[in-house]
């Protein structure tokens, strides 16, 4: 897999990686993401410590994670049942 080196800025830093050039657009957005977060975080508790930031804005966004997950989940169990009700209902007719 070919890689880029991508340079992000997050919270007034500058980051380095190699990436996967089909994934370079979604590292972008993340970083954006993740910056506009901590950008936000500060302004609502400018007294708080630069790694309770980033732990506060890990915690958000593995909790917003969990609750697609969960989602997700829920969403795949109901296909499942209608996938059943539909194999049901065709082989009572058949």
């Amino acid at each position: 897999m070919e890689t880029q080196a991508v340079t992000i800025q997050i919270f007034g830093r500058t980051l380095k990686f190699n990436c996967p050039i089909d994934e370079v657009n979604a590292l972008n957005s993340a970083a954006k993401d993740l910056d506009t977060r901590l950008t936000n975080l500060r302004e609502k508790s400018p007294q708080i410590t630069s790694d309770q930031l980033i732990m506060t804005a890990a915690l958000n966004i593995s909790y917003e994670l969990t609750k697609e997950k969960e989602k997700s989940n829920e969403f795949s169990d109901r296909l499942k049942m209608l996938q059943q009700l539909l194999d049901s209902a065709l082989n009572t007719n058949n």
